[in-house]
């Protein structure tokens, strides 16, 4: 009886890992959100936030014309908060490398606003408002 019981919880697990590796598992304000933004003063032309549709992420810091760096990561918006999982071994620097500090491997950011077009997000008590624009590569 206890190998039968063994037998069924394995073969869930293996269904529930075959489920998670096949979905983005978004919830559905995460799927309005996919795209890539902006902060026009920051930078035109590297996005800060890539939020890709199968739940994949880059999000870059950028100093213009000192250091742009971009980690890779997972994303989805939970409980009005939109939650990056970055994984800091993905690091890519451009520029001064030495000005790079810690990568928090878990980002929170309250969702204020979503129009569409703007999202404004809330970080340690400071509100930034994002500018979406073109599509994500997925």
């Amino acid at each position: 009886m206890k190998t039968i019981y063994i037998s069924i919880i394995a073969t869930a697990l293996m269904t529930f890992a075959s489920i998670l590796s096949g979905c983005s598992h978004l919830s559905s304000e995460a799927k309005e959100m996919v795209g890539c933004y902006f902060i026009p003063e920051v930078s035109q032309d590297d996005p800060l936030m890539e939020l890709n549709a199968n739940g994949s992420c880059v999000i870059r810091a950028v100093k213009p014309g000192v250091l742009t760096m971009s980690v890779p990561g997972t994303w989805n918006v939970l409980n009005d908060s939109l939650i990056v999982e970055l994984d800091p071994s993905g690091l890519v620097t451009e520029g001064d490398s030495t000005l790079v500090g810690n990568i928090p491997l878990t980002l929170k950011k309250s969702v204020v606003d979503f129009n569409g077009t703007n999202l404004t997000l809330e970080y340690d008590g400071v509100q930034y408002v994002y500018l979406r624009r073109g599509q994500t590569k997925d």
